[in-house]
């Protein structure tokens, strides 16, 4: 552990993640469905991400909003090299990376014009209970001192009381990797068949806590990127809401609501024996925590806002309506059914197919939507729910209404991460500048996708050709239909040819409609 990591896993760098609760237009919109003013984007603001790790967010959020200037902090140099190289490729003006550790910036390390009157977003994805009690109090100094009155604060964190029965299990794999120095990916495997051996003898740990083991289970297939950076720091530590809020309130900070949308429904996250009790607690910081009981809550997405507005319902409903919609997936992938805590819940035909059929064909208002003659038994509040569901779901997002800049923008950052795609695997996500955020792709989609920016026609048979000779040089194969690996490139082809003339019906509107292509 290098000296100035301060606990942390620091000798490999972590994954090129992009994540959609991070992204300025999602955080806005869930403000607005729980009746919160959230910042305005509809001009210039300031953005800053706390431990930016690689930085893929904040790039793919600087190329879809042009209007935005984005700050990305954190204490290592190779995360922060990648950043900029990337940043530089894409000639992207409005973000910087800046290699510094959270006391640095909290004494004022930060040039004065990054930071300009303030940050109207800080966002910390991932860090807060990963370090030191010190790094946290560092990182409210930087709240502080740094975020502007009405700005908001998205934190997420491994929360209590889900994490209580696994956290014997963190301990151990930290001491055992403690005493057998190595590189931490290779620490981590080895504590991980230790634990395992512990498992199959009949460890009584696994047999009080059978949790344990089928996390072991689910551990076994996860990138070691992120196993190792997750379970190999010192000062790995799940919180509760309660101690997070009350660590940001020395910051003026007052929590708003969940980035998770159905965790602002108690009908969708809670059971009905347990709404009662809840319903009986006056104090918020209480019912939150009492909630997470309720919940067994493991990882938690919390929005926090300097100086909480709340909206007047008419205001609320207004904002709403305004904002437009579109499918984040082909039409026959998006259904009724919506996946929420307490299990599935399975919405009125008559509601949902109209609903997504208006958004297979455009991109309507929520109020165009209420307005259609299909909705009229159905009331606002239904209406956006469920679409707010849906983009729980990952199905549909507001759009972003990008200017020629951001399109411009997010063509060079997404040429340049395709170039890359070429050669490196762990790069899945590309710019999305409609929905202003970054979208994710498997393997062949990625490729595709690299051939297409890169000029290849949109015809299955040179395509096919790009694709079959990016996957022999990634050594990847396909595979023929009782599984088999097949070598022969002239098969590869044919075999992806084909599957390419299923794909890309499917995949090009989608693409299209994003603005990737």
């Amino acid at each position: 552990m290098s000296a100035w990591s301060d606990g942390y896993n620091a000798d490999i760098a972590y994954t090129h993640g992009a994540y959609r609760e991070l992204s300025p237009g999602y955080l806005s919109y869930v403000c607005l469905l729980n009746g919160i003013r959230p910042p305005r984007t509809d001009r210039p603001f300031r953005y800053c991400e706390l431990g930016c790790g690689q930085g893929m967010t904040l790039n793919i959020l600087a190329a879809t909003h042009p209007q935005g200037r984005f700050t990305g902090i954190d204490f290592n140099p190779l995360h922060v090299a990648g950043a900029r190289r990337l940043a530089e490729e894409a000639e992207l003006a409005n973000v910087a990376f800046h290699e510094r550790s959270f006391q640095e910036v909290a004494a004022g390390a930060l040039p004065t014009e990054e930071v300009g009157e303030g940050f109207d977003f800080i966002v910390l994805h991932g860090v807060y209970s990963w370090v030191s009690p010190e790094n946290r109090r560092a990182m409210v100094d930087i709240l502080e001192r740094t975020l502007k009155p009405g700005g908001l604060v998205f934190v997420s964190y491994n929360a209590m009381p889900g994490w209580a029965p696994l956290l014997p299990l963190q301990k151990l794999m930290l001491a055992h990797a403690a005493a057998n120095p190595a590189r931490s990916d290779r620490q981590f495997d080895a504590a991980l068949g230790f634990v395992n051996r512990l498992n199959e003898a009949g460890a009584g740990y696994f047999a009080a806590n059978p949790t344990a083991g089928q996390h072991l289970a689910t551990m076994a297939g996860q990138d070691r990127r992120y196993l190792t950076h997750e379970y190999l720091n010192t000062h790995w530590e799940p919180l509760g809401h309660a101690q997070v809020a009350q660590d940001l309130a020395r910051a003026k900070l007052g929590y708003a609501c969940s980035a998770n949308i159905p965790h602002n429904f108690d009908d969708l996250s809670v059971r009905p024996e347990l709404r009662p009790i809840l319903a009986e607690i006056a104090d918020p910081t209480l019912a939150e925590t009492v909630r997470d009981f309720a919940m067994n809550q493991v990882f938690r997405r919390d929005i926090f806002i300097r100086g909480l507005d709340r909206m007047p319902a008419v205001e609320t409903v207004a904002e709403l309506r305004r904002l437009r919609f579109t499918l984040m997936v082909p039409r026959e992938k998006a259904g009724l059914a919506v996946p929420v805590p307490l299990g599935e819940l399975r919405h009125d035909v008559g509601l949902g197919l109209p609903i997504l059929d208006a958004l297979a064909m455009g991109t309507p208002t929520l109020g165009g939507i209420e307005a259609m003659p299909e909705m009229s038994r159905h009331d606002f509040g239904t209406i956006s729910r469920f679409l707010a569901l849906l983009v729980s779901a990952n199905h549909a997002h507001p759009l972003a209404d990008p200017s020629e800049e951001a399109h411009q923008a997010a063509g060079r950052l997404n040429r340049a991460i395709a170039r890359r795609m070429l050669v490196d695997e762990s790069l899945f996500f590309l710019a999305a500048p409609t929905v202003g955020l970054g979208v994710g792709a498997d393997t062949l989609e990625r490729l595709v996708l690299a051939g297409l920016l890169a000029g290849q026609p949109v015809d299955v048979q040179p395509l096919g050709g790009f694709v079959t000779d990016a996957l022999r040089a990634l050594g990847r194969t396909v595979f023929a239909e009782d599984g088999s690996p097949i070598s022969d490139p002239e098969v590869m082809r044919s075999l992806v040819a084909a599957k390419l003339a299923d794909f890309l019906p499917q995949k090009l509107p989608v693409w299209q409609r994003f603005g990737i292509l």
